[in-house]
């Protein structure tokens, strides 16, 4: 009777044994599989420009891998300058004395209007072709400005025949008939620059068309003033498209910082609206 009991009191003692360590391998299978290496920490936002200082801005491997795998910054709101990029005329490139394109000021005037920038100024022509794109942060050094708008209009011109010619013939014909046809066409374009960085973030285009008829009279007076109210004219719709891809370009940012860190969060300021 005693061997029976012990027998039995022994398999009951087995069966606890085997629940229990059945328990424990249970338990400690979450924490084996919690016990991972380390996720590596994402790069910081870049703090400088990693270009080289010469006119060429050469960029080594090293520097251009640490450019792509750094984290997409955006502050904003943020002071802005609309910096107008000229075509040298000579080696020195145009002075700051140049003559500021048509399109400019109405670019500002819209610009102004959005909660995106604490301040949107013009600035100087750039003062030298010769520096690169060093001489861009430098002349915002000067302003204080987080970011730059690059201005450029790029145009072509050219006249015609119009069908009132033929009053050519004749002297009287030649003073006064609109025999010849302007027309301008080309584009303009914003593209924003980080001055912290010396990076490029995204280039908005609209393209330009405009025409008349005109008489023989002060004909390079009247194309270029036609170029200009051209530019002027589609300015603040150019404005708009800018605004609208820098709004895609922070939420592209927002949405690639996000996934580059798992789902925790980017590395991106973007209170724009």
């Amino acid at each position: 009777m005693l061997h029976r009991s012990c027998v039995a009191l022994s398999v009951i003692y087995l069966v606890v044994l085997g629940a229990c360590g059945a328990k424990m391998k249970m338990a400690s299978a979450p924490m084996a599989a919690g016990d991972s290496r380390p996720m590596p920490q994402a790069p910081p936002p870049l703090e400088r420009s990693l270009f080289d200082k010469s006119p060429t801005g050469a960029l080594t491997e090293e520097a251009l891998q640490r450019i792509l795998a750094a984290p997409i910054e955006l502050e904003l709101p943020a002071r802005v300058g609309v910096l107008p990029i000229q075509t040298a005329t000579d080696w020195r490139g145009p002075g700051p004395d140049s003559k500021v394109p048509a399109g400019v000021a109405p670019l500002v005037k819209t610009l102004r209007a959005d909660p995106a920038f604490t301040l949107v100024t013009q600035t100087m022509v750039i003062p030298s072709g010769a520096l690169g794109m060093e001489a861009l942060r430098e002349i915002a050094a000067r302003y204080r400005l987080r970011y730059l708008l690059l201005y450029r209009e790029v145009l072509a011109k050219g006249s015609r025949l119009s069908p009132w010619a033929w009053g050519y013939a004749t002297l009287v014909g030649a003073l006064f008939l609109p025999g010849k046809r302007q027309e301008v066409y080309g584009y303009t374009e914003v593209s924003m620059f980080d001055v912290k960085t010396g990076l490029l973030m995204f280039t908005t285009r609209r393209a330009i068309d405009a025409s008349q008829t005109t008489n023989q009279w002060h004909q390079r007076e009247k194309i270029d003033q036609l170029a200009a109210n051209a530019v002027a004219k589609f300015a603040p719709e150019l404005a708009l498209d800018a605004l609208a891809d820098l709004r895609r370009f922070a939420s592209a940012a927002e949405a690639e910082n996000m996934r580059r860190r798992g789902g925790d969060g980017a590395a991106v300021a973007t209170d724009a609206n």
